[in-house]
């Protein structure tokens, strides 16, 4: 079993919504992990356009959204944890961040198209791992 950390968890992809929960994540006095999650593609090579080049470029993307995280937090940063995770499917991240004993999160609220609120598999998947989710609007 994992020891409870009282570390609080930014799931971090650049969008708006992570910024917005960011931002909430640094005036917190508790310590950051800010995870950059860099999809895995489930299909294989034998599905057609597997290559490790693919999987070598969305972990670069994943490596700059976490630079720009880091900036963004500015002197707090120096405290923070930053995690490129590899992951195939959102069920992956909850497995991990509470095997890390992770136990809470905070997410931005997405927004979709006329304003209407779009589920948000990420945030989903960390509350059915244990992880008190909290919304930052």
């Amino acid at each position: 079993m994992a020891m409870i950390d009282d570390r609080v968890l930014v799931v971090f992809d650049g969008s708006a919504s992570a910024r917005r929960a960011l931002d909430a994540a640094a005036g917190l006095d508790a310590p950051l992990t800010v995870v950059s999650v860099a999809p895995r593609d489930a299909r294989g090579a034998r599905c057609g356009f597997h290559t490790d080049d693919l999987e070598r470029a969305v972990r670069d993307a994943a490596k700059r959204d976490l630079e720009r995280a880091r900036r963004l937090l500015g002197p707090r940063s120096r405290t923070a944890q930053f995690v490129v995770l590899a992951a195939g499917r959102d069920d992956e991240l909850g497995t991990w961040a509470a095997g890390c004993g992770l136990r809470t999160a905070l997410v931005g609220a997405r927004r979709g198209l006329l304003g209407l609120r779009r589920r948000d598999l990420r945030a989903r998947a960390l509350a059915r791992a244990g992880l008190d989710v909290r919304t930052v609007r």
